[in-house]
């Protein structure tokens, strides 16, 4: 009686040993594959053959899955420096050499004369044209993107890039294979940086104009991550991604398109023309001298005077903020008196399309001499209407930027003229409710506002395009860089219209047209599709 014939294990080639390279190689084993890892060095791919041997084994120590599957994993890595050997037989090519248009080219063609005519060619790169990696191939119509994130083995995310000439076949077996490796895949076409790095874009180069503007490093990071739910700051994924990377990329798109929205900012130039590019050197937007446990500010933060806890708060208007504040701080035992009445506090809330001005200015007037007055729209001039007060040394900028994420979180601005005890007041009384804050200089729109704004306008852009569906670009964020919620879930949160609203005052404040709304985001505000409280927005 004859036995049953061995199964054939499907092979694929992993190109490039790197980082990269060896946690595409890593997974592809431990889904069944048969994998051959290529790199010019012997002692790179010697060294990363023991580096997913260890991973894999570590992994099966942890009850990931049992022993004898890791061993038949491991047992089915093969490495080589020859290309030849790689590519006979190969299924599919992954590569996951270094980002160079020039060395990938030279690469296709030398594998379209050694592979198979059925093989796949996927390539990792994170932003480089596909279309012209696929003519360079000789087989436009078999070249995809398949963009996995680092660390791989851990990172759920992997975007599948479709090129001018990708087959539906090939995209549909892309996508089979990389539900077998057990990956999320969000599928987008061919355009600069693909979902996640171009729209991350904006999000960087927000926190690098804010710091630009006096706002020091972990003022920023921490408003993001308390305001905004971000997992980790901009600025500190800056610096350990590599702010000369990080520059390099964005002065590629920005020579690509022409476009303002990725114009590099001036301050980042001078960091790496001196070096400081992030982590690895000990300096970046945060040092890091080895004596320390962790990132060390370059600057100082803002520090006021203590100052004693208000008794009693004026809280102007009768709009639904007026009400809430006044529930609020009757709830942490303020007592909370009438305009004209004596108290050290005065809290102007603001809702939309309200004319603030006005109502600030009125309020000052009217108000006890002495008073802190806490101007609460972050898209009013405060250093401006300081000024016209009469008492410029006594306004402070007070906003929740995002309250449906964290409703504690208050962004303290100062204008030109804020005196540091008059801050202290407002701060004091946020300390008494245990609220959170930052203090920061005058800034427009705020931190938080303003960064969130900039991400859901570029997705706006994106969606306009045709990149990629709404749902698929939420899901890049959220998995991709840790974010509470994806662009769009933030704009339909916030409010459409507030979206457009922050984006036309940025560009009023500064002249600059790197924050010209996105047409669609003003034609769905015009056809009503306002948001979560609207019933549809980018989402119904």
């Amino acid at each position: 009686m004859s036995s049953s014939p061995t199964p054939i294990v499907e092979k694929i080639a992993v190109i490039g040993s790197g980082t990269m390279g060896a946690g595409i190689a890593q997974v592809c084993l431990q889904a069944g594959f048969a994998v051959t890892l290529q790199d010019i060095k012997t002692e790179q791919v010697a060294s990363a053959q023991q580096q997913i041997s260890r991973f894999i084994r570590r992994a099966a120590e942890k009850g990931q899955f049992p022993a004898e599957e890791a061993e038949a994993a491991v047992s089915r890595l093969h490495v080589t420096t020859d290309l030849t050997e790689a590519a006979q037989g190969a299924s599919w090519v992954i590569e996951a050499i270094f980002e160079s248009m020039e060395a990938k080219r030279s690469l296709y063609s030398r594998l379209n004369e050694l592979c198979p005519p059925e093989t796949v060619f996927a390539t990792n790169t994170s932003g480089l044209s596909i279309t012209e990696i696929g003519a360079a191939s000789g087989r436009p119509a078999q070249t995809i993107g398949l963009h996995f994130f680092n660390p791989v083995p851990l990172m759920k995310l992997v975007e599948v890039v479709r090129g001018a000439e990708t087959s539906p076949e090939v995209l549909a077996r892309t996508k089979a294979l990389g539900e077998k490796l057990g990956k999320t895949l969000v599928e987008c076409s061919d355009s600069p940086n693909f979902i996640v790095n171009r729209i991350n874009r904006p999000v960087g180069l927000e926190a690098q104009q804010l710091l630009q503007e006096g706002v020091t490093a972990q003022t920023i990071d921490k408003a993001m991550v308390l305001g905004a739910s971000f997992k980790m700051g901009p600025l500190m994924t800056n610096d350990l991604s590599g702010i000369n990377i990080g520059l390099a990329v964005t002065e590629n798109i920005f020579r690509e398109t022409g476009d303002p929205r990725y114009r590099p900012v001036p301050l980042v130039r001078r960091l790496v023309r001196a070096g400081h590019i992030g982590k690895r050197v000990g300096k970046g937007f945060y040092l890091y001298p080895n004596e320390a446990d962790g990132p060390q500010p370059r600057q100082g933060d803002i520090t006021l005077p203590a100052q004693p806890a208000p008794k009693r708060v004026i809280v102007v208007g009768e709009i639904y903020e007026t009400r809430r504040w006044r529930g609020k701080l009757a709830q942490h035992g303020f007592e909370v008196v009438e305009p004209g009445e004596a108290a050290p506090i005065v809290l102007v809330p603001a809702e939309p399309d309200m004319d603030y001005r006005e109502l600030f200015l009125k309020a000052v007037e009217e108000g006890p001499d002495g008073a802190v007055y806490a101007m609460m729209n972050p898209l009013a001039p405060l250093g401006e209407l300081a000024y016209q007060s009469g008492k410029p040394s006594q306004v402070v900028g007070l906003q929740c930027p995002l309250p449906f994420i964290h409703d504690k979180f208050f962004e303290v601005s100062l204008g030109l003229d804020t005196a540091s005890k008059a801050a202290g007041v407002v701060t004091a009384m946020l300390d008494r409710m245990d609220y959170k804050y930052t203090i920061a200089p005058e800034t427009p729109a705020g931190i938080v506002r303003r960064v969130v704004c900039a991400m859901a306008y570029e997705a706006a852009f994106a969606l306009q395009e045709g990149l990629a569906s709404v749902e698929d670009v939420d899901m890049a964020m959220r998995l991709g860089m840790n974010y509470g919620l994806g662009p769009f879930q933030y704009a339909d949160r916030m409010g459409l219209d507030v979206v457009l609203a922050t984006m036309e005052y940025l560009q009023a404040e500064t002249g600059d047209p790197r924050y010209r709304p996105a047409p669609l985001l003003r034609q769905m505000v015009r056809s009503g599709r306002l948001g979560q409280d609207a019933g549809r927005g980018f989402y119904e």
